[in-house]
């Protein structure tokens, strides 16, 4: 088996005993026709069953690596659509900027979110691992790696809310 094969296999297995199968649902944001992304089970299969790229690298160059997590790509199966239910805030109309809403997201962060919109066909899946021993800047070997989270869609940085200035207004 390839490091990549095992790191990531390592990484599900031990995010399924440490965090329950309900951590890698995705009850918001993008998702995948043919697989029901509530089902926790069911995705860690999905995820399982793809072919997976390191492009940590990348992920790097391109000034997206959050700590010292690793990153990972896989085309998504044939018979799979993948759908990509993101957009960068200067993409957002400011019609829609109207009903941006700050929620705490499913694993407990603050994040945006906005209803109605149409999510993007996307072909690609990205998986982001980290280390649970010492996250987010600890080694990430196949023996310290879970899934910090997965998505269909484009490589993008994790977003931190948490000291974001809120403006009150008159």
């Amino acid at each position: 088996m390839n490091g990549s094969i095992s790191i990531v296999s390592n990484a599900i297995a031990r995010t399924l005993s440490t965090k329950g199968a309900d951590y890698l649902a995705r009850p918001a944001g993008s998702s995948v026709d043919g697989l029901d992304v509530s089902d926790g089970a069911a995705v860690a299969s999905f995820l399982l069953s793809h072919v997976w790229e390191d492009v940590t690298d990348e992920a790097s160059a391109m000034g997206l690596r959050f700590g010292s997590c690793r990153y990972f790509r896989a085309e998504i199966a044939e018979g799979y659509v993948g759908r990509e239910a993101i957009a960068l805030l200067s993409e957002i109309s400011d019609e829609d900027l109207a009903n941006v809403r700050v929620l705490r997201g499913h694993h407990g962060s603050l994040e945006l979110q906005l209803a109605g919109q149409a999510p993007r066909v996307t072909g690609i899946m990205y998986l982001i691992l980290g280390s649970y021993q010492a996250f987010p800047n600890g080694e990430v070997t196949s023996d310290t790696a879970g899934v910090v989270t997965w998505y269909p869609g484009r490589l993008k940085k994790p977003t931190d809310l948490t000291d974001a200035t809120v403006k009150f207004t008159r």
